[in-house]
């Protein structure tokens, strides 16, 4: 997958599930940083290896883990 771009700021990060998991804030180096939301899925967070959420708040995203980019959001493959 090509390196992600300051267009992905601001989607909706979203799980296999359906459920938000956060928002894209940053996009440094090609690689995208997400501000997870508060009531996200404590499993899903754990199957990003995003645990201790709660001593940070931004978390580098992996491409491994994007399935789809629409207009709007970010699909995970979690």
């Amino acid at each position: 997958m090509a390196d992600f771009t300051e267009k992905q700021v601001g989607k909706r990060v979203v799980a296999a599930n359906g459920v938000q998991v956060g928002t894209v804030d940053d996009v440094r180096d090609g690689s995208l940083y997400v501000t997870v939301s508060s009531d996200a899925d404590r499993d899903t967070l754990e199957d990003l290896e995003w645990e201790g959420v709660v001593n940070q708040e931004v978390h580098h995203l992996r491409h491994q883990y994007v399935a789809d980019i629409t207009d709007e959001t970010i699909r995970l493959s979690v």
